[in-house]
């Protein structure tokens, strides 16, 4: 019997049949009016320091609420675990919020958005990643701030390229799934890379 792999934040995974999962995923997916909902069983994980809401130009985002103290969990992300080749299968806005956590393999979630999967890319970012799926504060982070963290701290392809609005001193202009190669954010982001990506900059670089 085959199985699938799902992941629900904070590195809780479990391994289901493909009938079960299957059954998990109809659940996962029902429609909804709204654009984002939470159910008790979400798959990715929001601070309630913060609320995801519509960001304008770049979609949906995840505001702090209330003040937040660097080294705060503030997210974790969860999903089916897929190859590249079920990834691209789905539509692209679902493929947009996955999440690589190792060579050809991604975190999706659900249909719908979840509150802890609206993180926006920032090259200068208010959060970082602290293992393969949870998020935290790099820093003190004021209320109406956005959780933000750069995504070449856990991509390596270009399922997720595009040109950065950001904003910020240090913006790249475009995110591409080789930014991890860079030096100089080898030691910007020191630790605070995906264990994936640590592992293959120690090997090559």
């Amino acid at each position: 019997m085959s199985a699938t792999k799902i992941h629900f934040g904070f590195g809780i995974k479990l391994a289901f049949p493909d009938s079960i999962s299957s059954a998990f995923e109809k659940y996962f997916d029902l429609k909804s009016d709204t654009g984002i909902r939470g159910t008790s069983l979400d798959m990715n994980w929001l601070t309630p320091k913060a609320q995801a809401h519509e960001a304008g130009d770049k979609g949906w985002g995840s505001f702090a609420t209330e003040p937040i103290s660097a080294g705060e969990t503030v997210g974790s992300f969860g999903g089916w675990s897929v190859p590249r080749s079920v990834l691209a299968t789905l539509e692209i806005e679902r493929q947009h919020r996955a999440i690589q956590v190792d060579d050809d393999q991604y975190l999706v979630s659900r249909e719908h958005r979840e509150p802890g999967d609206c993180f926006n890319h920032s090259c200068e970012p208010s959060c970082s990643l602290s293992g393969a799926t949870v998020l935290k504060a790099r820093r003190d982070i004021s209320v109406g701030e956005e959780l933000t963290f750069d995504y070449a701290t856990c991509d390596d392809s270009d399922y997720d390229e595009f040109i950065c609005g950001c904003g910020t001193k240090s913006c790249r202009g475009t995110v591409t799934g080789k930014d991890w190669q860079l030096p100089e954010l080898h030691q910007k982001y020191a630790g605070e890379f995906s264990p994936y990506l640590a592992r293959r900059i120690a090997s090559e670089f």
